[in-house]
């Protein structure tokens, strides 16, 4: 297993790439080929903002911890937008694209993490770390609450998760279509930085109004159950994991487990885990590393056909349909 440790916020890049053995050329890190593919770039656009856009995965499975332990004065918040990329980038039969899971991530440097990845699976992030004089100028200058700027500059560990909006999407996508090349396209990735950022207040404005009583709200302490709980549940390579053993495993009711994880993921824990293993099977089929039949196994599947059906059902095309266009495709 692959192990990640992250101490800083906005130097986290130069981080990863000394404990990947990687290079950086031209603030573009490359995944090294043994390790997985897919590259991870990084763009200080203003003192305040960087920029940094992944789409990689990895061969085997990672663990990256998150405990941040830096001087207040280089202090970064983290904006991070996760694109769920097989939904993303599937379409239904009319051509249209399906709902894809995609989401916001805002914590301060004071929460940690302890996140468990599978191997293989594709991941796709744009980052955005903000520093607190950055986020603080931008509140006053467009005179957004004082509650929210309180809230903000906290010493107490704070996490928000909440989806991405139309408008959000937009503007991530302005921002993907464009590189650093002179001052013009510098000034422009500036002008819609601060946009996404302020778009991105306004969500956090909303969640913050909310009454804790809500049925999906999550404290900051339950957090580290909900993590340990999806890392249990995806490196069990049984066909069926139960969930009283699971439960029983974290000292946590069972009724309790199951309305944390859902109100984080959106779905129940048996979902959840199915759907990233077919996503994870999807992606090794893809780079052609196993066969099927390898695959269906190390997906924790007896049978093979068992595995090609519950494949079609959850993607609209077997297996092996996947394999053969891929194949024609490098033809």
């Amino acid at each position: 297993m692959l192990q990640i440790k992250i101490t800083k916020t906005e130097s986290q890049f130069h981080e990863l790439a000394s404990q990947l053995n990687g290079i950086v050329q031209n603030g573009i890190l490359k995944i090294p080929e043994h390790l997985g593919k897919g590259q991870i770039s990084r763009q200080e656009l203003t003192g305040g903002i960087i920029l940094q856009d992944g789409e990689y995965s990895f061969y085997e499975d990672v663990t990256i911890s998150r405990k941040v332990s830096e001087d207040e004065r280089i202090h970064h918040f983290s904006i991070l937008y996760v694109f769920d990329l097989p939904n993303f980038l599937e379409s239904d039969d009319d051509g249209e694209k399906k709902g894809a899971n995609n989401y916001i991530l805002f914590f301060n440097k004071h929460h940690s993490y302890n996140y468990f990845t599978p191997a293989y699976t594709r991941l796709k992030q744009v980052h955005l770390f903000v520093s607190v004089d950055k986020i603080l100028s931008l509140c006053k200058y467009y005179h957004l609450p004082i509650e929210l700027s309180k809230n903000l500059i906290s010493d107490n560990s704070w996490y928000y998760k909440f989806p991405l909006t139309a408008e959000i999407q937009k503007v991530l996508h302005q921002l993907a279509s464009y590189k650093i090349e002179d001052q013009f396209t510098r000034g422009y990735m500036i002008n819609k930085s601060e946009e996404l950022i302020m778009l991105t207040l306004e969500q956090l404005q909303k969640e913050q109004s909310k009454t804790i009583d809500q049925q999906n709200f999550i404290h900051q302490d339950d957090l580290k159950t909900v993590f340990e709980a999806e890392k249990l549940l995806l490196q069990s390579h049984e066909d069926n994991i139960k969930i009283t053993e699971l439960a029983d495993q974290l000292s946590i009711g069972i009724r309790k487990l199951q309305r944390l994880f859902k109100a984080y993921h959106g779905v129940d824990m048996t979902a959840y885990r199915k759907k990233v293993r077919l996503e994870q099977a999807r992606q090794m089929i893809l780079e052609q590393r196993l066969s099927i039949t390898d695959i269906s196994y190390k997906m924790g599947y007896t049978s093979t056909s068992h595995f090609s059906r519950i494949f079609k059902d959850h993607f609209g095309y077997p297996p092996s349909s996947l394999l053969n266009k891929t194949t024609q495709n490098e033809h």
